[in-house]
């Protein structure tokens, strides 16, 4: 599942006309690009592929606490943290 690096582009007028398939595409296959004049201006992606951004998300976001709290700790061992006056 979404094996494409490059996601399917659709125009907002080819949404007015199929967009059940539109939809069907991005259920299945990841993103989809809706453009605007030309420009990137949305995208349409299914819910799966929503949870599973956010479960990476919220992973890399409890790693990177994990780690400052792990370094915080490793100073504090070392004596490398100071003490700020006001």
């Amino acid at each position: 599942m979404y094996k494409s690096l490059m996601p399917k582009t659709y125009s907002v007028r080819d949404i007015q006309r199929e967009y059940r398939t539109i939809f069907n595409q991005a259920k299945k296959s990841g993103p989809v690009i809706i453009l605007n004049n030309n420009k990137p201006d949305i995208a349409i992606v299914g819910l799966k592929y929503l949870e599973d951004l956010r479960k990476k998300a919220d992973f890399a976001e409890e790693n990177d606490a994990l780690d400052s709290v792990n370094l915080y700790l490793k100073e504090k061992k070392e004596g490398k943290l100071k003490h700020l006056r006001k």
